[in-house]
């Protein structure tokens, strides 16, 4: 009899309804916005950012049209405005950066090479 008991494992979990299956795709989006911004804030803004942290970057966004969360969540979805927001102000300041840096060079590039005076007096 024991043995019958483990061959079917543990019992299945009740069907999600629609309100808590908004709130796991939720939870979701919120692990993948936490961990998108710990992972560019690893790098320096003088860095070039890692090709995995790209990788990151350039997962998917979640669509959240038409979920129906329950009014609980409202805090969450503030907060995770906020740490959205907090990214791409982050992105907009390596880009600024980033075209400042190119700017830089390209001035140089552009006035040529360094003049080099020689004196030949002696």
């Amino acid at each position: 009899m024991p043995s019958a008991l483990l061959q079917q494992g543990p019992p299945a979990a009740p069907p999600l309804t629609e309100a808590e299956h908004a709130e796991a795709r939720l939870a979701l989006l919120e692990r993948r916005v936490a961990a998108q911004t710990a992972a560019l804030g690893r790098v320096p803004l003088n860095m070039r950012v890692p090709r995995s942290v790209l990788a990151l970057l350039a997962t998917a966004p979640e669509d959240m049209g038409g979920w129906a969360l329950p009014p609980r969540c409202l805090p969450r979805l503030v907060r995770l405005h906020a740490e959205l927001q907090a990214l791409i102000d982050n992105v907009a300041l390596r880009q600024r950066e980033l075209g400042g840096r190119l700017a830089t060079v390209r001035a140089a590039r552009r006035a040529g090479p360094a003049a080099h005076l020689l004196d030949y007096r002696s």
